[in-house]
């Protein structure tokens, strides 16, 4: 799977950059795959986070550095779909995503995705890929869904950095003018 782009040189570039990230993640092993696709899909969303909502240090304190409250892959997932910057299908594969994540990043042996337990959590993967969905199993399946995911997300982030989707809307009001009563 390649992305295409007839966009301005910088985005290109970026395009670029996400296809080679996808053709060598596919390369390697289960657990660095795993994890570069987990580390890919948090940093996205965290910059989509910071894309989406105002341009303040609030927006800074939330996001980024070692306590920031949606500073880690799990409140990152869940605050993007709860401010429905990602689609349901999106929010269940990244969050079994998270899961397989974690069962290699806290085993430093034995783990496998033919393991029953992550073998199970793969197979629930919607199995989404740009040309519809794949029948395909264990490593194959968790690549093509993850890899159309990370495209998708990068895109949309990209789509509201230059512009082009919505940013958080301003709804805040003062209440002026307002009778007191007695």
């Amino acid at each position: 799977m390649e992305i295409v782009s007839d966009s301005p040189n910088e985005e290109r570039k970026e395009l670029d950059a996400l296809n080679r990230f996808i053709k060598i993640i596919r390369e390697q092993d289960e657990r660095a795959m795993v994890l570069a696709f987990a580390t890919f899909i948090e940093d996205t969303l965290g910059r989509l986070l910071v894309a989406y909502f105002r341009d303040c240090k609030a927006t800074k304190e939330l996001v980024q550095g070692f306590s920031a409250p949606l500073g880690t892959l799990g409140t990152r997932i869940k605050a993007t779909f709860a401010f429905g910057l990602v689609t349901e299908e999106q929010y269940s594969d990244m969050e079994i995503l998270r899961k397989v994540r974690n069962k290699f990043a806290h085993n430093w042996e034995g783990v496998s995705l033919e393991q029953n337990d992550i073998a199970a959590l793969v197979g629930q993967l919607s199995g989404h890929t740009f040309v519809g969905t794949t029948d395909a199993k264990g490593k194959q399946r968790l690549a093509d869904t993850m890899a159309s995911c990370c495209v998708e997300l990068f895109l949309f982030q990209a789509r509201i950095e230059s512009g082009k989707s919505a940013k958080a809307p301003d709804v805040s009001h003062r209440l002026q003018g307002i009778p007191r009563t007695k």
